[in-house]
């Protein structure tokens, strides 16, 4: 029988491993690195292990959303969040904050995100709407208005914000938010975990989208202003 000391190195290591293998874990986060702001989307909620069942999301087709604009519209673009560094006691003091850098293109990163609605059904045109549109067809301009993540004891939290104006032929333009909250557990506070919490915000915003999108092609009226998280 080995000595209960030594028992446990072969279950340590396999653990490192595992951590070291999983994507977005692979080093710490430093205030010097930015994050790289491209989108990838995560399996559908109702995919994902342990998560909270979700409605499907389908949308009839021949639905298109077209975006002739998408800017961002931070008030800091600079910063995505911060990470407090905390003590390892029993009452885990804050010992430093650190700020998370967006290095990327936040455009980018949120037409990336429009375009994957495609999963949806939704078919997405990053154009303005043909002079011979269709009935089933929406012109959206979009503007990322926040887009942040912070830890929060053992997970991360993010919060991301789209803002979409919706012009339709022959009518007022109608201006909708979408707030889209992510949350994940925090493994080693490793840049892509931060990548990947934003990416859970920002698919729940634009799921929001998607789902307006779907009603005004089919000519209904958007549901009133939902209030802010």
């Amino acid at each position: 029988m080995r000595p209960l000391r030594h028992a446990w190195r072969p279950a340590a290591f396999s653990a490192l491993c595992m951590l070291g293998a999983t994507p977005g874990i692979s080093h710490a986060l430093t205030e010097t690195e930015p994050l790289p702001m491209v989108y990838e989307a995560a399996p559908e909620p109702a995919e994902r292990p342990n998560s909270t069942p979700a409605p499907v999301l389908r949308v009839a087709s021949g639905c298109t959303l077209y975006l002739p604009k998408i800017d961002d519209m931070r008030l800091n673009k600079a910063n995505v969040g911060n990470l407090t560094l905390m003590m390892p006691t029993l009452h885990a003091t804050p010992v430093a904050v650190q700020s998370i850098q967006g290095g990327g293109d936040a455009g980018a990163w949120t037409r990336g995100a429009l375009q994957s609605a495609s999963r949806y059904g939704l078919q997405v045109v990053n154009a303005a709407l043909p002079a011979s549109g269709s009935a089933r067809q929406v012109t959206a301009d979009v503007a990322l208005r926040l887009a942040h993540s912070w830890s929060a004891g053992l997970n991360l939290v993010s919060h991301v914000v789209l803002q979409a104006t919706y012009r339709m032929p022959g009518a007022e333009a109608v201006v909708r938010q979408y707030h889209g909250m992510g949350t994940r557990t925090n493994w080693a506070n490793g840049n892509g975990e931060f990548m990947s919490v934003l990416n859970l915000g920002m698919e729940e915003a634009v799921r929001g989208m998607v789902a307006d999108t779907a009603a005004l092609c089919d000519g209904k009226p958007l549901p009133a202003r939902a209030p802010a998280p």
